[in-house]
């Protein structure tokens, strides 16, 4: 009896240790493998004849291996089969390879923007001004803002829809000591934020009210909570005379359903007192206790989201700092103090980062018509541009530094609070420099003029595409750039920076005019943004890429 036990227990285990992966059905092996990372999936297809012909063969997962290759998410569900979604996807990753660049559209508008973004085929523009009563001896102007914005499909909009005029709302100040300090403008969202500052006793209590509003009517937004937000900066330690002029001023920026602003008083020697707030808009503002509050002669110059849980702030010298923000019922948490290679001159930087990454909800009010679906760039995949106004340098940083794990040996254990990280540690395998140039940032892409000292009419331009994604690195697909390079700063002052993260290059030339102010791009398309002739106005070209030949794209195995 025990012996026909143990001889059934010793079949069971043998009939157990005989299944595996190879053995049951095609169908429930390719979902297994969907639960999978695209680059796992990978190693599997490598291990036997079976493996590979498996993934070969799936649609599904050679869709999956796609997304992950080129470092991307889908954020909107298709409507048509799996097989025309990786047939598109492969056609698109062709077409930046390429990146055979023409005019393909080109629309004119009334005004000059000083912000623009494309999303997904909606360009969006929008211009800011305010006209400020200096003296009390203009007595019939008051203190006004004005914003003009405008947003088109650029796959159905016609040259008579830009003719039309903007969206404009202007906005009278309710009261006395009422001064606009920053917005934040998403014109593919319809939100304009502004932030003013009341003028309070004593004054070195600095308050800030947000405003929330559709930039299409300039009324309150249907989502917010109350458009009326009001937070305090802290009182500094530092004993002020009564008489001690103080300059407030204001930070904002928006992602999803998360605002951050950051509010500072610098008193006439520099010094300043700040904090930095982030809550749910949705919802309506927090207690003023839960920030991150200091005072010094050290303030941002510009705050960032990366994600809703991290927010990367510029500061007015020489760090980028990381907070995690994940938590809004705790103030946000000082992660790590990067050290950039150059000081103050972080002050004449223009920081290109797209603003938006969307998922499901944030793109449902889209249109996606049949031959299209929308993807975007994994946060991690995304790289950041500080272009500088000045004499300096293109620095373009990787994302990936702000998702890793930092390594303990990075950190300068000699600083204050242990959280700066030198240049040395993390800035040459993360970062390249370039000289500066009219660029654009979106994804894991760059798109820049190569050379400026030709650009004129009638003759052609070279536009170069620079692609940061490891992905595109390890294809090659184009030149691939590893080796080191150097670049020489215009004041002697400064040292050479030397910087080694890998990219592909791409150039191509393209007849354009000579009154270029900027790139927009996204995962689909390039838009270039010019002065019109009359320097009033503005014209957009969108100028490629597009692809010539499909039929050259390559499986994945």
């Amino acid at each position: 009896m025990n012996q026909e036990a143990s001889l059934c227990r010793g079949q069971m285990v043998f009939r157990y240790e005989r299944t595996n992966l190879l053995h049951i059905a095609e169908e429930l092996r390719c979902h297994i493998l969907s639960f999978l990372p695209y680059n796992q999936i990978l190693r599997c297809a490598l291990t036997c004849r079976t493996m590979h012909t498996t993934v070969k063969n799936s649609v599904d997962l050679q869709y999956v291996i796609e997304l992950g290759a080129q470092g991307l998410v889908q954020v909107h569900p298709s409507t048509v089969s799996t097989a025309e979604c990786l047939r598109i996807l492969r056609e698109k990753a062709n077409a930046w390879s390429s990146f055979k660049l023409e005019v393909m559209k080109t629309f004119y508008f009334g005004f000059l923007p000083d912000s623009w973004s494309i999303i997904h085929r909606q360009l969006g523009l929008a211009s800011h001004a305010a006209e400020v009563k200096f003296c009390d001896c203009e007595p019939d102007k008051e203190d006004k803002e004005y914003v003009k914005s405008k947003v088109i499909d650029t796959t159905t909009c016609i040259s008579e829809t830009t003719s039309y005029r903007p969206c404009i709302w202007r906005k009278n100040d309710p009261a006395p000591g009422v001064s606009s300090l920053n917005h934040y403008v998403d014109e593919t969202h319809d939100l304009y934020v502004s932030v003013d500052i009341l003028e309070t006793r004593p004054r070195r209590n600095s308050r800030f009210q947000i405003n929330i509003r559709q930039l299409s009517t300039g009324k309150e937004h249907p989502l917010a909570s109350g458009s009326q937000l009001v937070t305090v900066t802290r009182e500094p330690s530092k004993r002020l005379s009564p008489r001690t002029r103080v300059y407030p001023r204001a930070l904002v920026d928006v992602l999803g359903d998360r605002l951050a602003l950051y509010g500072q008083a610098i008193i006439t020697d520099r010094y300043r007192y700040w904090s930095l707030h982030v809550w749910n808009w949705h919802e309506g503002v927090q207690a003023d206790d839960i920030c991150v509050d200091g005072e010094g002669h050290l303030g941002f110059a510009e705050i960032r989201f990366l994600t809703k849980e991290k927010l990367l702030a510029f500061t007015t010298h020489d760090r980028l700092e990381l907070y995690n923000v994940e938590d809004l019922s705790k103030a946000p948490q000082l992660q790590a103090r990067f050290t950039l290679p150059y000081g103050i001159s972080i002050n004449l930087y223009n920081i290109q980062y797209p603003p938006v990454f969307h998922d499901a909800s944030s793109c449902a009010h889209l249109a996606t018509p049949d031959n299209h679906w929308i993807w975007a760039t994994n946060p991690a995949n995304r790289v950041l541009c500080l272009s500088n106004q000045g004499s300096g340098p293109l620095i373009v940083i990787t994302a990936r530094l702000f998702f890793m794990s930092i390594p303990p040996s990075w950190f300068d254990a000699t600083s204050e609070d242990g959280l700066s990280v030198p240049w040395s540690s993390w800035g040459p395998q993360n970062c390249r420099c370039f000289r500066r140039s009219i660029c654009g940032a979106g994804g894991s892409r760059v798109v820049l003029f190569a050379d400026q000292a030709h650009h004129d009419d009638g003759h052609p331009d070279l536009v170069q595409m620079l692609d940061f994604n490891p992905s595109a690195v390890a294809r090659g697909i184009g030149k691939v750039v590893r080796e080191a390079t150097t670049y020489h700063p215009h004041v002697e002052e400064d040292m050479p920076v030397t910087t080694y993260l890998p990219y592909v290059e791409v150039v191509s030339s393209c007849i354009l005019h000579n009154h270029a102010i900027g790139f927009a791009l996204d995962e689909e398309q390039v838009a270039l943004v010019e002065r019109s002739d009359d320097r009033v106005g503005s014209r957009v070209e969108l100028i490629g890429p597009h692809s010539t030949s499909p039929s050259s794209m390559h499986d994945a195995l």
